[in-house]
């Protein structure tokens, strides 16, 4: 899809790329563009078809490359739970936009009132924002484990947290991939700083991932070994009356074998035996 917008009597007009554009500065966004309008693109604008496949490539390293009439800037985009490749040409007259998927930035008119290098700084201000909603989101998500990481009532799922170190670990690269680029250009220190400040959020939620994991597994260590704990004391109170039974089972002659009420009181030393053996755990506290 292209999109082509531009402002035009204190409003945002689009454009059809069929007709040319238009006359003011234009943004043109587009998005999962079949082959035909790459080469729509390419021939307009005048552009080559494999750098617009470029910003298409989810694996596309990100650069700046100078050309003779437009740049052309490799950037990551947080899309959907992904980080997608977001290229952006930026022409004296226009700035274009390419994206595997729709990035969903926003522009008003006055970001269109200007020239292209103000155009160009708004679009960086949303891939910030896209990237910091989505660390918003994440920390959200965090705060929510650390909260029912040992609340028993809760089934707290493991790959849940796997899924979202592995989400900011892609968030991480993307954010360190743009710096290296954003810090290549001027007059934009305002997005540098928000940049770095994204960068050290996404160090603190990455540390605090870590130690949610450390604190499961240890809250997981501590609930096996109590179950472990609740085995031992019943095979602990079982221990004894089994070995009398085992020996009254012998076939050999035993005490009161013959005597009348001998199960009872077997029976009745089992029993004196169990509870003996709870209070003495009772008394250690281990039970």
């Amino acid at each position: 899809m292209i999109e082509v917008i531009y402002g035009s009597r204190d409003k945002i007009s689009r454009a059809d790329i069929n007709k040319g554009l238009p006359n003011s500065l234009s943004w043109i966004n587009s998005f999962n563009l079949s082959d035909n309008e790459i080469n729509l693109l390419g021939k307009k604008l005048n552009i080559p078809v494999y750098l617009l496949k470029h910003s298409l490539d989810n694996n596309e390293i990100t650069r700046i490359e100078k050309y003779k009439s437009y740049d052309l800037i490799i950037l990551k985009i947080p899309i959907n739970k992904k980080v997608k490749t977001l290229g952006i040409v930026k022409h004296r007259n226009y700035v274009l936009t390419v994206c595997s998927e729709n990035t969903g930035m926003k522009l008003d008119k006055e970001d269109l009132s200007k020239d292209s290098d103000y155009l160009l700084k708004e679009i960086l201000n949303n891939v910030i924002k896209s990237f910091s909603k989505r660390i918003e989101d994440l920390e959200d998500n965090v705060n929510h484990l650390e909260d029912i990481t040992f609340n028993e009532k809760i089934s707290n799922d493991p790959k849940e947290i796997f899924y979202l170190k592995k989400e900011l670990m892609y968030i991480k690269k993307g954010l360190n991939a743009d710096n290296a680029i954003i810090s290549q250009l001027d007059n934009i220190d305002n997005i540098k700083i928000e940049l770095n400040q994204l960068i050290d959020t996404e160090n603190t939620l990455t540390f605090r991932m870590t130690e949610v994991m450390n604190m499961y597994m240890t809250f997981i260590s501590n609930r096996l070994n109590e179950i472990m704990k609740s085995f031992t004391v019943i095979a602990s109170l079982l221990l004894l009356p089994m070995l009398i039974s085992g020996i009254y089972g012998m076939n050999i002659p035993i005490p009161m074998q013959n005597s009348n009420g001998a199960f009872y009181i077997i029976l009745g030393i089992m029993l004196f035996l169990m509870v003996l053996t709870l209070l003495y755990f009772k008394f250690k506290k281990w039970a």
